[in-house]
């Protein structure tokens, strides 16, 4: 601790201060091949002029001049004026990138550097004029050490060496006083200050263009690597392909996009949790990094991998990585799927080609044993689709070609009509009749979905006030809202605000949620549900039975009907256990107070069962198909349907 506090610990500091990092050596070191160019310019024209300057002299004052003294100053101005060109030419050549051999730029400016001081000591002690000796010197230490940077311990070495050499050649020529060494002492002092301050004010530089160059280095890397997995991200992924398509020296014949997914992945945080999952996922970045080593791969997103592969080879990679992902997890049914698609022409977008890759992925889901899948034509005309339908829903609603269709809804006692439900169509220019199965799922899966029901909502209170306005029998319209609606709006203030603005009965318009939507911990779609009530509106459960929480639906949320699914209506007649059941449901519901409406009835003797045992109201295609707005009221104007 003494040691440490004392001039000896001072001093070890102060050494350890002045280490450098590589990149503040090699910021230094050009630093001082820039100024070596300035110097070796400046140094080659002077020793030039003084070449001229001597010679003018020597033939204007040839007494004066020995031949001994001429040949020794035009050795001494030569070699000088050869070192500055040596050394502008490396210092020129460097900074182009024509060579890179740092040391032999070192030496050169080393060599330069003592060839200077030597000629600086030789030149004032050999000066005929005493004023010129010390001008001579003080201008190529100053050269040497305040326009090149040194380590601090080099330039105390130097100077020391070269002022004592100094001071003993001078006191040769003439003994010196005590101020002459008390001033020389002082110079010395002055230029190694000088030094000093040199060498910390390029290395503080140096060390902020490390930190900076440091600091954009982390923030490249962490645009192109993905922070969980650590495999590179899609922005690195698309560089990279983008990079290699355009190569012409590679071949594209055998390279293709993959799309890979690990199947049921959430069953697996279901199960062991999500910090588990986690690691999990790591692992299975791991196998797919090791298997797929020396490709072009990328963590897509959430359990999805990309790869730029030979599709020759890709079939066995996805069997070993399938292998090894149930090998770490064989009590889960996880697959480890890819989608693929080949690439065809160096034109192609990587981008879209993923797209392509991850839709044929998509189909390969819920099909057990089914590993790959390639993007074909079929596909590519599905896609096309869907992209079509993602693009262009705005226009179609704007421009109408979403249409509304509506489907009766009977008295089971009477047969006539108790209402309707709002269905949309998409009847489009391009792609002609689009059913609901097509878009749909398309708009739930980008969460556009609230556009098409919101939509829907809009045109259906438009046709109800139009029918009210008219004169023209009206019915009740019930209307769907999906799951993410209820995530991406407040169907309940847009249905009131609609409901206001036509300036409707809020008794004509009922809400139908599916039970595969709900759930029984869900508060808030619990909270948003009872605010229809609170509006007035009449809530319906849609497809009862359909999923697999029927019964805790209906102890969890307060429905006024519920819809029992068709699926129970599927050969009736044969089987007993399906009478049974609907005869229960039935009866279920009349005791907690829900009315029932059967939907998918076909049937004259589905009807007649299902009236015997009490349900309510009836639809299906018996009754009629999903039609537009003109067809029903046609039909309901000629008394085909009585209301």
């Amino acid at each position: 601790m003494v040691e440490n506090s004392g001039v000896k610990g001072r001093i070890k500091r102060f050494l350890k201060s002045c280490r450098c990092s590589s990149f503040v050596k090699d910021y230094l070191f050009t630093s001082n091949i820039r100024s070596a160019i300035f110097v070796s310019v400046i140094v080659a024209v002077i020793e030039v002029w003084m070449l001229i300057m001597m010679f003018s002299g020597v033939i204007e004052d040839s007494n004066n001049y020995t031949a001994a003294w001429l040949i020794t100053h035009t050795i001494a101005y030569t070699v000088l004026l050869v070192s500055s060109i040596i050394t502008l030419v490396y210092s020129v050549l460097f900074l182009k990138n024509k060579v890179s051999n740092k040391k032999i730029g070192s030496v050169i400016k080393l060599l330069f550097s003592i060839i200077l001081i030597l000629f600086g000591l030789y030149i004032s002690y050999t000066s005929k004029d005493r004023g010129g000796q010390v001008f001579v010197f003080i201008t190529v230490i100053i050269i040497v050490n305040c326009i090149f940077v040194w380590h601090p311990l080099v330039s105390f070495t130097a100077l020391t060496v070269v002022f004592m050499i100094y001071m003993f050649l001078q006191n040769k020529l003439v003994p010196l006083s005590l101020s002459l060494k008390v001033n020389a002492f002082t110079t010395w002092l002055a230029f190694f200050v000088t030094a000093l301050n040199s060498h910390h004010q390029q290395r503080v530089e140096a060390q902020k263009d490390e930190e900076l160059n440091s600091l954009n280095l982390f923030l490249q890397k962490k645009s192109l690597i993905d922070d969980l997995t650590l495999l590179p991200n899609m922005n690195y992924f698309y560089k990279t392909v983008g990079e290699f398509i355009v190569d012409e020296k590679k071949s594209i014949d055998d390279m293709c996009f993959a799309f890979m997914d690990v199947e049921n992945f959430k069953s697996y945080n279901e199960k062991y949790g999500f910090a588990a999952g986690t690691n999990f996922l790591k692992t299975v970045a791991q196998i797919i990094n090791e298997v797929f080593y020396g490709e072009i791969i990328a963590r897509f997103s959430d359990d999805h991998f990309v790869a730029f592969t030979d599709i020759t080879k890709i079939k066995d990679k996805v069997a070993i990585v399938n292998e090894r992902i149930q090998k770490k997890e064989n009590l889960l049914q996880l697959e480890f799927k890819a989608g693929i698609c080949k690439l065809k022409d160096r034109k192609d977008s990587p981008t879209l080609a993923c797209d392509h890759a991850r839709y044929a992925c998509e189909s390969s889901k819920k099909h057990f044993g089914r590993n790959i899948v390639e993007y074909d034509c079929k596909m590519d005309k599905l896609f096309n689709q869907k992209q079509y339908i993602i693009n262009n829903i705005d226009s179609a609603i704007e421009k109408g070609f979403v249409k509304v269709y509506y489907q009766p809804v009977v008295w089971a006692a009477t047969g006539k009509i108790c209402g309707v439900e709002a269905l949309a169509r998409w009847e489009d220019p391009v792609f002609g009749f689009l059913s609901p199965a097509a878009f749909i799922s398309v708009l739930e899966e980008y969460h556009l979905i609230h556009k098409l029901d919101l939509a829907v909502m809009e045109i259906a209170c438009k046709d109800l006030k139009e029918a009210l306005d008219t004169g023209f029998p009206a019915v009740p319209v019930s209307i769907n809202f999906s799951r993410l609606d209820f995530e991406l709006i407040d169907p309940a203030k847009e249905l009131d605000c609609c409901i206001t603005k036509y300036g409707l009965s809020k008794s004509y318009i009922h809400v139908e949620i599916t039970e595969s939507a709900l759930s029984s911990n869900d508060e808030k779609l619990k909270t948003s549900l009872e605010v229809f009530h609170q509006n007035g509106n009449s809530l319906w459960l849609d497809d009862f039975g359909s999923g697999y929480s029927g019964l805790n639906v209906l102890k969890d949320y307060n429905f006024d009907l519920m819809k029992i699914d068709m699926a129970f209506l599927s050969g009736l007649s044969e089987n007993n256990k399906a009478q049974s059941i609907l005869t229960c449901i039935i009866n279920l519901a009349n005791q907690i107070g829900v009315q029932t409406l059967t939907e998918g009835v076909e049937t004259q003797e589905a009807f007649d069962f299902l009236k015997s045992i009490g349900c309510l109201r009836l639809q299906g295609y018996l009754f009629g198909k999903p039609m537009p707005k003109e067809e029903f009221t046609s039909k309901v104007s000629s008394g085909f349907y009585q209301v």
